[in-house]
């Protein structure tokens, strides 16, 4: 939790983004199970339908947010599928046509999968299906796009809707002997059940609260009044409730070379997709979450430069050395894809000195997509529009 949950808003990583939520989330949600099986059986069900209700919600707030961020009119997964920070197969899909109805189709399943998928997920009979449409979703996912263990801990956890009884269920159970378990000795519970069961009843009726209050901020972009709005951004930020805005616009639309300068020498220090630091999705999630800060919080350039040197530092600088950061654009062209180095960052971490060179204004950092609905942001950690 202090890794994926804690330092999501105070660490350069962003806790890993979405493969360390899941990571974190699904090992609690085994953490439950396992504690409820050993000293609350009878919890052992409302422990099931929180996490059934939580991974639907996180599920509907991915698709919402693909739905609003250009995925329906066709900007999204092509820009990633393009991008050598993300894509698997970018060489190929890079030189298809912007147009090609391969793309079209791959953004309106994206969107409409998870959207369709989580309302199946929380209507008790249809919830094995929504369950499957998400596990064979990202079972191709897992296929195009570099995303760590993400797709197959979503895979895992599309298990927890498999019922015995159900379709897939039964053939799971089939598979594991039978669904044969060793049960353990079992306590009473007392004091440790009922306060597990007032917990997980009141985290249960206060998860669509918590994701309309995070919508208000960010689509009607108003903070609520004061007591609520830190109430929100507490519970939400202890829990890790956020509004999901993977693979969106905004973040596959770029993506950056590093190099390290010493005098008039120029070496990239590690080319996109090469081992063991270039090519795990932790870098590219630092990256990206370093240079959308731009997007995020436009009036507070402090905390780019901040995480810009920070992360400069990892590097394993010599002496005298500064460390070049290039923005590279993935542009639409008529037939094709091209790759459009817009700026550069110039950083000295000996120094603390960052200068910035921009030789295309048309495409900044600074903005957000066309087609997006970002808008600047009062603090990390909140949804919250930046006060006037």
């Amino acid at each position: 939790r202090y890794v994926f949950i804690h330092m999501r808003w105070k660490g350069i990583l962003r806790g890993m983004g979405a493969p360390g939520f899941l990571a974190y989330w699904l090992g609690f949600v085994v953490c439950l199970l396992e504690v409820a099986r050993h000293w609350a059986p009878a919890l052992q069900p409302l422990v099931l339908l929180v996490a059934q209700v939580d991974l639907a919600f996180i599920m509907l707030s991915a698709g919402i947010y693909k739905m609003t961020a250009g995925y329906p009119r066709n900007h999204g997964m092509e820009l990633g599928l393009c991008n050598p920070m993300w894509g698997y197969w970018w060489r190929w899909y890079s030189r298809r046509s912007p147009d090609s109805p391969v793309f079209w189709i791959m953004n309106q399943l994206a969107w409409g999968t998870e959207v369709v998928a989580a309302i199946l997920m929380l209507i008790p009979a249809a919830r094995e299906l929504g369950a499957l449409l998400i596990v064979v979703s990202f079972l191709f996912i897992a296929t195009q796009i570099r995303l760590g263990f993400l797709c197959e801990m979503v895979m895992v956890s599309g298990l927890l809707y498999c019922a015995p009884d159900g379709i897939l269920g039964s053939r799971v159970e089939a598979w594991l002997g039978g669904g044969v378990v060793t049960s353990p000795p079992v306590a009473s519970g007392g004091v440790l059940a009922l306060g597990l069961q007032a917990v997980l009843w009141g985290y249960l009726f206060l998860l669509p609260l918590a994701h309309a209050g995070l919508y208000y901020n960010f689509y009607a972009r108003r903070r609520l009044p004061g007591l609520l709005q830190r109430g929100l951004e507490r519970y939400t930020n202890l829990f890790g409730i956020i509004i999901w805005r993977v693979f969106s616009v905004d973040l596959v639309n770029f993506f950056i070379r590093v190099w390290r300068r010493h005098g008039d020498q120029r070496t990239l220090l590690g080319r996109l997709g090469s081992w063991p630091r270039f090519n795990h999705v932790g870098e590219m999630i630092c990256l990206t979450s370093l240079f959308t800060t731009l997007k995020y919080y436009p009036s507070n350039d402090q905390i780019f430069r901040d995480r810009v040197l920070r992360y400069a530092r990892t590097l394993g600088l010599k002496e005298g050395d500064r460390v070049t950061f290039e923005y590279v654009s993935v542009v639409k062209e008529a037939t094709r894809f091209d790759w459009v180095p817009a700026g550069e960052f110039e950083a000295d971490p000996s120094r603390g000195t960052l200068v910035e060179h921009w030789f295309d204004q048309t495409r900044s950092p600074h903005t957000a997509h066309k087609v997006s609905p970002l808008h600047a942001g009062q603090t990390p950690g909140s949804y919250a529009p930046a006060s006037r």
